[in-house]
């Protein structure tokens, strides 16, 4: 434990000693003792050193009289310890004043005090100290390294943390996703609660932070934080990065650690961290492991290349996966690729990162409700096959919209589309679920569209639509319809365009119509019949009704092209 002024005022010579100034200062701590018998003294000086004098060196300079103190506290020097009699009778107003400005002892002992006696009791307190330092750190980094070379992972070594300096502890990866923590009851900080909640710091937290932990990952080593009440954290913190080489892996915290364990938690956050990297870094290598076998056993489920039913369900069963419950399959894909990666000159290596990052971000996002799931990254695109036992909600577009927020909420920069494939209860539904997805999606692209959630079963019409490669063909085909309509809103500043789109809703229910558009019946057969006259038809006939109904269903797709 660090000795302070005070306590040492209790030891040996200084138990003779007087505070003359500066008692402000009295609870700095002293990490060695030094005598102050030369000018150039102070420039070797280190934070914390208390310093023995007789004032020789200053005796008959009045300057270095005055400025003394100030340039102690410069260096943040611990307390002055001076035997002035013989040299400095008097010990100069200057110097009184600014140690209590700065805030440092200054301290008279009398003539017949040695230095040894002032020196010996306090280093034996500070080398006692550094020994049980020494011995507890090894303690500590004993007890995570067991927990490490026991396989007990990251939640046990967050605990044993947690334990040691009763504390709330957060372990974060780099993308800010939770993936330990320890709870001590009664803290109210309100980022810590969010955390809990999003199961990571919240994306506007993260803003309030980011330079903090810049700093934080910087310095590679662990550090003191103050509250930032802008951001909920109204705690005291210690953070420390995870680091292995140059990677930083992710961010551990002690949240409102107790003060007289402070010396305590900066110690054992370091060894904490250490094995945790340890720890990520073998998780890494088995997930990948894992994550190629699995890779392949969606591939060949995708392309149709499995072989035989219980081929691949035994390869399945091998990853702890059933593959005889019924699955969605999910196609998650990049919003306008290549515009990104063009306009945003990436080199291939930020590429490639940046696609891990996305089927990390994924699959996470389909883990927190999903754990057993299957997936693969193919390109800009990830695959996700999720089990859906009996009784489960199998339309997935839940699950779809959860991950497309998941990206938006990170820091990717992208945005992207998700397609939920038809229900696959057997190994062969997953070819045709795949390549139906795959078109849905194409469809979306196609007309521009982005950020969409689409389901190849719910998407009526559009799945003719998706089938049909000439777009040039299809607007051509809805302008013929349309065009008359839309130039005659444009100049007369109608809705005769929206009319259409509510009467044909409505199946040509003329009253229902008239209410949704809330006007009068006269008005919308005067409507009705400019419509007619413009676009040359009609509109009791059934085909024109379809013509005019799949016109509208194109250009509303190609709204955002």
């Amino acid at each position: 434990m660090a000795l302070t002024v005070r306590e040492a005022m209790a030891l040996g010579g200084l138990q003779r000693g007087e505070v003359l100034a500066g008692a402000e200062g009295l609870d700095r701590t002293i990490t060695w003792v030094k005598v102050l018998e030369s000018p150039e003294t102070i420039s070797w000086l280190a934070e914390g050193e208390l310093l023995l004098t007789v004032a020789f060196a200053i005796k008959d300079d009045l300057a270095a009289q005055r400025d003394l103190m100030r340039n102690l506290a410069a260096v943040g020097s611990s307390g002055l310890v001076i035997k002035p009699e013989r040299y400095l009778p008097e010990i100069p107003d200057d110097m009184l004043g600014q140690a209590n400005e700065f805030g440092i002892p200054l301290i008279r002992i009398p003539q017949d005090v040695s230095y040894l006696e002032i020196m010996t009791p306090i280093l034996e307190r500070i080398i006692n100290a550094q020994n049980a330092d020494l011995r507890r750190s090894i303690e500590i980094h004993r007890q995570f390294t067991d927990l490490a070379l026991g396989g007990q992972g990251l939640d046990v070594i967050v605990r044993t943390l947690g334990e040691l300096v009763e504390s709330s502890i957060s372990l974060e990866d780099a993308n800010w996703r939770l993936l330990a923590s320890h709870i001590v009851p009664g803290l109210t900080d309100r980022h810590r609660q969010q955390t809990l909640a999003h199961h990571g710091t919240p994306p506007k937290a993260q803003e309030a932070v980011a330079s903090m932990i810049h700093e934080v990952v910087e310095g590679r080593k662990p550090r003191k934080v103050a509250p930032i009440p802008e951001a909920g954290m109204t705690a005291h913190r210690i953070i420390t990065p995870i680091l292995a080489g140059g990677e930083n892996l992710g961010y551990l915290s002690i949240i409102e650690h107790p003060q007289r364990h402070e010396q305590l938690a900066m110690m054992a956050i370091e060894h904490a961290a250490t094995v945790i990297a340890l720890e990520m870094i073998k998780q890494r290598e088995v997930a990948e492991a894992e994550d190629h076998v699995r890779g392949e056993l969606v591939d060949d489920l995708l392309n149709g290349t499995f072989g035989d039913a219980s081929n691949v369900q035994r390869r399945a069963r091998y990853l702890h996966h059933d593959l005889s419950v019924p699955h969605l399959l999910l196609v998650i894909d990049v919003d306008h690729f290549g515009r990104v990666i063009k306009e945003s000159h990436y080199p291939e290596r930020r590429v490639i990162a940046l696609k891990h990052q996305l089927f990390q971000v994924v699959t996470g996002a389909v883990r927190r409700k999903n754990p057993r799931h299957l997936a693969t990254a193919h390109s800009d695109s990830v695959i996700v096959l999720v089990p859906q036992p009996a009784g489960a909600d199998a339309d997935g577009e839940e699950l779809a919209k959860r991950i497309r927020q998941a990206v938006a909420d990170s820091d990717l920069g992208i945005t992207v589309s998700v397609a939920v494939g038809r229900l696959c209860v057997k190994p062969e539904d997953f070819k045709p679920a795949f390549v139906e997805a795959q078109r849905a999606l194409d469809l979306m692209v196609r007309f521009g569209k982005k950020e969409q959630v689409v389901n190849y079963d719910r998407l009526g019409v559009y799945r003719l639509l998706a089938q049909i490669d000439d777009r040039t063909g299809l607007e051509a085909f809805a302008g013929r319809m349309l065009e008359p309509l839309v130039a005659y809103d444009k100049t007369r500043g109608t809705p005769l365009l929206k009319t259409l789109e509510v009467y044909l809703q409505r199946h040509g229910n003329l009253r229902q119509s008239a209410r949704d558009l809330h006007i009068h019946l006269n008005t919308l057969h005067y409507r009705l019949q400019r419509i007619a006259s413009l676009i040359g038809a009609d509109l009791k006939d059934a085909d024109v009704r379809l013509d005019l109904l799949l016109s509208l269903r194109v250009r509303a797709l190609a709204d955002n092209s």
